[in-house]
């Protein structure tokens, strides 16, 4: 039974050193094709676009009117 157990033990320790081997292959691809976590960590923070009056405005007329049709709705449904 102890054989067994230390056969297996051994058979883990061998998956677990060809498993780290394959995450060093995958990380060394990963930073030839650029995509790399250090890479992107280090990439410059995006700028938000800013939206101009009109724009602001449809957009609170849209969500205004939706507002309401969505009261409508529920007014029906309590009536």
């Amino acid at each position: 039974m102890q054989d067994r157990g230390r056969l297996l033990e051994l058979a883990l320790k061998g998956l677990q050193a060809e498993r780290a081997k394959i995450d060093d292959e995958i990380a060394e691809l990963r930073n030839q094709i650029g995509g790399g976590r250090s890479e992107m960590n280090s990439a410059q923070p995006r700028t938000r676009r800013k939206m101009s009056a009109a724009a602001r405005k449809k957009r609170f007329e849209a969500i205004k009117r939706r507002q309401a049709e969505g009261r409508k709705l529920a007014a029906k449904k309590k009536a």
